[in-house]
Order: structure tokens, then sequence, then C-alpha cells
């Protein structure tokens, strides 16, 4: 059953594809922002070839780090909340978190699908938060670095995390925070991938509306194709 949130709970992954343009519709996660144990929609089997997926890149990435003689911390490890205002905690667990013997951390996490730009503002993120919450990283600048099933891999240095980037994220986050929830955004696309059901999203499309559905073929009349 849908209940209000105590307080306003922002996972770091929510934020990161906002703050991409991936998300159109601002309000589904204001809605996740402010409730909890609400009906979603069924895990589909795309999903748990996924999950295995990245759950033996994460494996191989964390075996590599300790062959470096690094200290890692590996998802739950590093799970942090971070106040961002009186009613907001933003949260979140990277993938990895190493330390080499210098002192540097470094921030990984593992996809197992195509690049996104919200994959580096995830780990921006992260960057920023973790020195705020975590007792082995706490107060250093640390680095990141997206890592790719496909073996590419994107760093990302800790002077990314200036002024600009942190003004970015607290915009979307109060977007987030108020009181008053936005319109909804319903469209076929995006409905598709949204985990809301109908029973909190009257508007929600379940399946493509007609015009989208058929593909008329365009007339071009005396247009030359040449």
């Amino acid at each position: 059953m849908t209940v209000a949130r105590g307080e306003h709970y922002l996972y770091v992954t929510w934020l990161s594809k906002l703050m991409a343009g991936e998300v159109n519709c601002l309000w589904s996660t204001w809605f996740k922002v402010h409730y909890k144990d609400f009906a979603k929609q069924p895990p589909s089997y795309e999903l748990a070839v996924h999950v295995a997926q990245h759950s033996q890149l994460l494996a191989e990435l964390t075996a590599e780090r300790i062959e470096r003689g690094e200290r890692t911390l590996k998802e739950a490890q590093g799970f942090f909340r971070v106040a961002l205002s009186k009613t907001m905690v933003i949260g979140g667990k990277p993938d990895l978190v190493t330390i080499d013997a210098a002192g540097q951390g470094v921030v990984y996490d593992c996809k197992s699908g195509k690049q996104k730009h919200s994959d580096i503002l995830q780990v921006m993120l992260y960057m920023l938060c973790l020195p705020y919450a975590v007792p082995a990283v706490k107060g250093k600048r640390l680095a990141g670095c997206v890592v790719y099933r496909t073996g590419e891999r994107i760093p990302i240095p800790a002077e990314a995390i200036d002024d600009s980037f942190k003004q970015s994220a607290r915009h979307f986050a109060n977007l987030l925070d108020a009181s008053m929830a936005p319109d909804r955004v319903p469209s076929a696309p995006e409905c598709g991938f949204c985990d809301i059901t109908v029973a909190d999203c009257p508007e929600r499309i379940a399946t493509l509306p007609p015009h989208l559905a058929e593909v008329p073929a365009l007339d071009w009349g005396v247009l030359s194709t040449a």
C-alpha cells in the first residue's frame, strides 16, 4: 500500500537521470521521493539478464583492483545517506570504491548497457556525496570511472565536482523536495520503462497509441528523392 515517506528520500540514480534529461516526467521521480511501498510493474527477463551481466562485470573489476593492492569497498560497504535539506536525504551505494597505497580514492560504476550521460553524472554524484558520509574516504577528493561491458572506461577527474555541477544538482534536488506535486508528463516511450502502476498514476500509457503503433507512409508529391 502506498504510504508517505517520513522523510523525502532521493536515490542518486533517480537524480542522475533527471539531470541528464533522460526522464521527462518529473512527477514520476517526485512521487518516488515522497512515497514508498507502492505497487510496481513486474520485472522482465531482460532485467534479470542485465543484473547477471552487471554482477559479473563488477566481480571482475573488484578482482582487478585487489590484485593491484588497492583497498576495496563493494556496493553496500559504500552505502551512504547525506542530508540535502531539513526534509530531504540523498542515498546510494556505488558499485566499487577503491583506495590505493597513496590514499587516492576512486569511485567505479559498472554498466552492461549502452553509454548514457546519466552514467557519468551518477558517478559524479557519488564523488560529491561519499566524502561526507563514508569514513574510509571522509574529506577526500575522489576521482571516478565508468566501466562498460564493452571494455571501455570513462575516467572522471576530481576537478569535475565544481560549483557549476553542484548548482545543477541542487536545482533538480529542490524540484523534487517541493511539497506540491508537478504535473504528470505521460508518454508511451517513458511509461514503458516506469515501474509506477496505474494504481498511483492513472495517466500511465500502457500501450502505444494508434498514431505511434501505425507508421504511415509520407507522400512526397513532386519532391525528388535524388
